[in-house]
């Protein structure tokens, strides 16, 4: 390319560009203007150079920016050359200019590697500052380009490569480049005879030989979260060039993460495979407009020779959103890695598709919608409403076993004159971001069929999103019904199931939030709306909550049948954006009006579905098999058995057919579900919320658990599903954007699933219906026994305890202190449940918890005593923590549900040994193997208080 004026590194506010410091131009002019010049002979440049003292002595002039000059100097002791960087001594300076150029010596001094141009020196001079840099002979790779176009793909691939090596190097160290283009990425070769530095890189590149890489000028660099030291950046300033910056640059300066130099590696890498970049125009506003709005040009139209790899690869790197970009230098090298040694692609397309002799029918659509992904996902990823909205019959599902006792699913449904059975493979999915299922079919005009859901977001807000469809036909016949089931009975209603979801999402439908986002509401008859009229009468006079009540009614007359099935009144309370438990009375005295009827879901506590479903607690057995994951279960009324309501038939009739299963909408708690092939490597590209999650599958004796943490940890985590069945220590990951990558170790493919590991607190268990005085009231019948409620597990606890409430009272007043307390308990509750805590007692200062594992237990306890600082004021609620493990007994104390035993009086005893102490654990969990691991992963050390050996009691602190 062409010299460029905008082809330099700036601060731009508004549409003015000023020059600042591009100091690796003058090396390119040093390593390619004199091609026959020796380099031992340097003949002392006209002009007037700034004196360094005795130990080096300045030559000439090698290049001028808008933050200093740079010099080619001399050692006089060693007589090493070196690039010296020099500030100007003029008394007026710019005062940030001086502050960003100790900013560039602080930066470089914390990045030392071989595939950087290290600093060497720093010093002062009088009133001359100067920092003395590598000198690289060569050329840069903007003079590559220049002389020699692009290049081949293994070459291009292989310098990006090396570049990545050195910005992995600032990365790790939380640093940020922010200005990476060819003119700042540096190559020396080997020379032969005469030949000049400049000459001898382009003869390496020529023969294929890869030149030595080194990246340079760190001075619009900055750490990912920088001090107040070092942030020069100001608000509504731009900095970076302008052919190579990232979208987020030009706007989001707070939130810069180290994909904006993925993003500059990513158009680098295309102006080497086309000899040009991907956006290219006269005007600065109009270069950051493409940069920010429009979309690359595909590589393969520009290079046809370029692999559909290396073209996928570049795409990558090019996304608007960070968030959908390799996460840093590090993620990207990795994968040019794979392309150069021919490996596995991590990033493969799934579900993986049958081999298949013939064309394929293949149809994909787009929508541009306002609505972010977050907010889509949960109501495009509803396959049962989907399916059901677009007139897809309802199916018959059946399981069967093959010779090796693995069990498949199968689905039929009626197609025309005939029925169709095919086997569904497991859903595959990423929360937020993809969904797709494979259907093999047995019979019919189809080999199988896949469907795939993507949202991204758009360039232009919003998101896109885009739904792919590929079938196998049978024959011409095949071809012609999946032409008219798929483009002519498909496409138009599942455009308006689409959009209709959009205006939900946007608050465009009229009726509320009890309209329904798939399908505009059916028309009730005149006598059902009578017989609301009458249930509205008869529960107002018995108080029942008026905003409750009246959203309950018009959710009855609005809801799809499909929803009226199965009435979950927290959830539906959440919706409606009413309080839970007023909401919850309200749909129980709905039952006593006859409106609603009573049933008790039961939930396998793997995959969370419901295996059954019962008219009383009566019917309900000690034992359940779930046929979705094939687990036998022991039913806890605890937590596996959910209190639902089904709308009364004489009112509207609900539809109890099946249109789905197994889709993200039955199991909300699970972030991503991937089916892996033997010996295969994915990424799961994923969120993750702060709190606790578990990899599994039915096909693993183990889980394994992780902790995404808000402020510590690695955005990417390499998990290996093996046979090894030893103790697996958590694994603390950082909250946010996560990189998972999961190697199937395995001779058999296996379906792995990453769920958060918090109970649903959007349901009502047969438990905590106990509590609920309206039930009781009610529903007297349905009570727990004694006998049925007697069980006793052994568990692991944890007592919390606010210890300070007295001196809060007294220095705070009776109302701010109680609000105060109510805020801890909340904070509390919430950490509890986020490790999968069931909270079993409350007091007036304390809350008991019993977990399902020693290590979620101490996870929880140690993220409280982060959380809770022991030096807070008085004005701020102290805890202390007690963990134990041991038996519990659940039992029915006047029809409520109830804990005792000895474990939870010694937890009240534990918390008065810890007098001063925090956190405190009994002799039972310091020898919990569990317990140790994550102790020594937290970097946690354990005191001796009192007791013996069988009794002991440790205080934990950290070391």
């Amino acid at each position: 390319m062409a010299d460029d004026s905008l082809d330099k590194t700036g601060v731009i506010p508004g549409n003015a560009i000023i020059p600042d410091p591009s100091w690796a131009t003058g090396l390119t002019r040093l390593c390619a203007g004199s091609e026959a010049q020796p380099t031992t002979q340097i003949e002392p440049s006209p002009e007037v150079m700034p004196d360094l003292g005795p130990r080096y002595r300045l030559v000439r002039k090698l290049g001028q920016g808008g933050m200093g000059s740079v010099y080619l100097g001399i050692n006089v002791e060693s007589d090493e050359q070196f690039a010296i960087k020099t500030l100007p001594a003029d008394a007026t300076m710019d005062e940030q200019t001086q502050q960003r150029f100790q900013k560039e010596i602080r930066l470089l001094s914390e990045v030392h590697h071989p595939n950087v141009a290290n600093l060497v020196d720093i010093g002062q001079q009088g009133r001359t500052s100067y920092l003395v840099m590598e000198l690289v002979e060569g050329a840069d790779l903007k003079y590559v380009l220049e002389n020699h176009g692009c290049l081949p793909e293994r070459m291009a691939l292989q310098i990006i490569r090396e570049v990545c090596i050195g910005v992995e190097a600032a990365h790790q160290n939380g640093i940020i480049h922010r200005d990476l283009k060819p003119a700042n990425i540096l190559l020396s070769a080997l020379r032969i005879g005469d030949e000049s530095p400049a000459r001898a890189v382009l003869a390496a590149i020529e023969t294929g030989n890869l030149p030595s890489i080194k990246v340079t000028d760190f001075g619009l660099a900055r750490h990912v979260d920088q001090g107040a030291s070092l942030q020069l950046t100001q608000t509504a300033t731009m900095l970076g060039t302008p052919y190579y910056i990232a979208p987020e640059q030009c706007t989001e300066q707070g939130r810069l993460s180290p994909s904006a130099d993925v993003y500059s590696l990513g158009i680098t890498l295309f102006e080497l495979l086309t000899g040009k970049p991907p956006f290219v125009a006269d005007d600065p506003i109009k270069l950051i407009s493409m940069h920010c709005f429009d979309e690359a040009p595909e590589l393969a139209r520009l290079n046809p020779e370029i692999s559909d790899r290396t073209s996928r690869l570049v795409h990558k790197t090019l996304q608007k959103s960070p968030d959908f970009r390799f996460v840093d230098a590090t993620h990207l090298r990795e994968e040019i890695d794979q392309i150069l040694n021919g490996g596995v692609d991590s990033n493969s397309i799934h579900p993986v598709l049958p081999k298949t002799k013939g064309r394929l029918f293949e149809a994909e659509w787009q929508w541009d919608l306002d609505g972010s992904s977050e907010d889509l996902w949960p109501l495009v990823s509803n396959t049962e409403r989907v399916n059901a909205s677009v007139g897809l019959p309802p199916v018959e599902y059946e399981t069967r076993r093959d010779e090796q006792g693995r069990k498949h699913r199968f689905g039929s449904f009626k197609l025309g004159f005939t029925r169709l059975t095919w086997e569904e493979h497991p859903f595959e999915w990423v929360e937020g971001r993809r969904l797709s299922v494979l259907r093999e079919f047995e019979n019919g005009p189809f080999l199988w069929f896949v469907s795939h859901v993507e949202l991204m977001a758009n360039a232009q807000g919003g998101s896109r999103l885009t739904h792919r469809v590929k079938i196998a036909p049978r024959g011409w016949l095949g071809w012609l019904l999946a032409y008219v089931e798929v483009n002519i009975k498909g496409r138009k209603p599942l455009d308006k199931v689409y959009r209709r979801i959009n205006e939900m999402v946007m608050g465009r439908l009229q009726g509320g939030k009890a309209i329904d986002p798939y399908l505009p509401p059916q028309r009730i008859s005149t006598n059902s709306r009578k017989r609301l009229d009458a249930v509205r009468a008869k529960l107002i006079s018995e108080q029942i909550d008026t905003n409750c009540l009246e959203a309950l009614l018009d959710y009855v007359i609005l809801a799809p049948a499909q929803e009226l099935a199965r009435i979950r009144p927290r959830r539906l309370a959440e919706q409606l954006d009413m309080d839970a438990d007023a909401f919850a009375a309200t749909c129980l005295a709905a039952c006593s009006a006859g409106l609603l009827e009573l049933h008790w879901d039961i939930l396998c506590p793997v995959c969370r579905v419901a295996s059954e479903i019962r008219d009383t607690l009566k019917e309900i057995e000690r034992h359940a098999h779930c046929e979705s994951c094939e687990h036998d279960f022991d039913v806890d009324l605890g937590k596996t058995v959910e209190l639902v309501f089904r709308i009364h038939p004489e009112f509207r009739v609900a539809d109890l057919k099946t249109y789905c299963v197994g889709g993200p909408e039955h199991a909300p708690h699970v972030v991503a579900q991937v089916r892996m092939d033997a010996g295969e490597v994915l990424e799961i590209d994923c969120h993750l919320t702060p709190g606790s999650y578990i990899v599994r599958s039915s096909q693993l004796s183990y889980t394994i658990n992780i902790v995404a943490d808000p402020q510590t940890g690695s955005s990417r985590t390499l998990i290996d599903l093996n046979h090894c069945e030893g103790t697996r220590r958590p694994i603390r990951v950082l909250a946010g954007r996560q990189i998972v990558q999961l190697s199937n170790q395995h001779a058999e493919s296996i379906v792995v699933r990453l769920e958060r590991s918090a109970s649903r607190r959007d349901a009502i268990t047969a438990a905590e219906a106990q509590k609920l005085p309206r039930f009781r009231e009610l529903f007297p019948g349905e009570k727990i026994s004694r006998e049925r409620l007697s069980n006793v597990s052994n568990c692991a606890l944890i007592a919390v305890r606010v210890n300070n409430i007295v001196e809060m009272f007294e220095t705070l007043g009776d109302l701010t202190t109680c609000e105060t307390i109510e805020n801890a308990f909340d904070a509390i509750r919430s950490t509890l449940s986020s490790y999968d805590a069931e909270v079993i007692k409350e007091a007036d200062d304390r809350i008991i918890a019993r977990f399902p594992t020693v290590s979620s237990a101490i996870n929880a306890a140690y993220e409280l005593h982060s959380a809770f600082d022991v030096n807070s004021s008085n004005q701020q609620a102290k805890i202390q923590i007690a963990v134990h493990r041991g038996v519990a007994m659940s039992t029915s104390f006047n029809g409520r549900v109830s804990y005792v035993g000895k474990s939870i009086s010694y937890l009240s005893q534990l918390l008065d040994c810890a007098s001063g102490s925090r956190w405190v654990i009994s002799e039972e969990i310091a020898q919990d193997e569990d317990c140790v691991d994550v102790l020594n992963g937290s970097q946690l050390r354990l005191r001796k208080l009192l007791g013996g050996e069988a009794n002991a009691v440790y205080e934990v602190s950290a070391e």
